[in-house]
């Protein structure tokens, strides 16, 4: 089942979005059909070479199962390891697990967007904040299984040590789910 959505410039649904996850809704509703979720199939990475390093792809397998299917560069440069391929939600500390998994699934199951702050912190004392961008995609039967995601870092931290990888990812700040029917409007969950 597709949910319906109103097109409406992103600049509308949260005016103090990161321009890169900005870029990525506009595109993403670019792509709606008759205001309907987008298919995966009508995304077209040559068509955004300038967010691919922050983009990532994952495909639902099962509600504790999420697929990391496409990871940007600049993604795996700060998480200090490639997630390609495996469940997104082993890379999460176990007291936000759950919480992130109910978001992922949050996400396909209404279907809605998700525009939230996260902090992840480093062995050396450094922490990040990272905005982060859901988006519902289709498959071919149209149901929502895929997220179309951005991450966009809020405030760049000191140099990184090589290879160091956060001991906490994704501390939530805050979490704004936004429905695709009424994306006015936003529900604000603070962590």
């Amino acid at each position: 089942m597709r949910a319906a959505l109103e097109m409406q410039s992103a600049e509308g649904l949260v005016p103090d979005l990161h321009p890169t996850n900005r870029q990525l809704v506009d595109y993403w509703r670019s792509k709606s059909r008759g205001g309907e979720v987008p298919y995966k199939s009508a995304i077209d990475p040559s068509e955004i070479p300038k967010l691919l390093p922050d983009l990532l792809v994952y495909e639902r397998i099962a509600p504790d199962h999420v697929r990391v299917r496409v990871v940007g560069t600049r993604v795996t440069a700060r998480l200090g390891v490639d997630p390609t391929g495996g469940n997104i939600f082993e890379l999460f500390a176990d007291r936000y697990k759950g919480g992130v998994m109910a978001a992922m699934n949050r996400v396909l199951d209404e279907p809605c967007v998700q525009v939230a702050t996260v902090r992840d912190r480093y062995p050396s004392g450094r922490q990040l904040l990272v905005e982060v961008v859901r988006l519902p995609l289709a498959d071919e039967a149209g149901s929502p299984r895929y997220i179309l995601s951005s991450t966009a870092e809020l405030r760049r931290p000191g140099p990184t040590e090589a290879g160091e990888a956060p001991d906490l990812i994704a501390e939530p700040v805050v979490n704004a789910f936004l429905p695709l029917d009424s994306m006015l409007q936003a529900t604000l969950e603070r962590g």
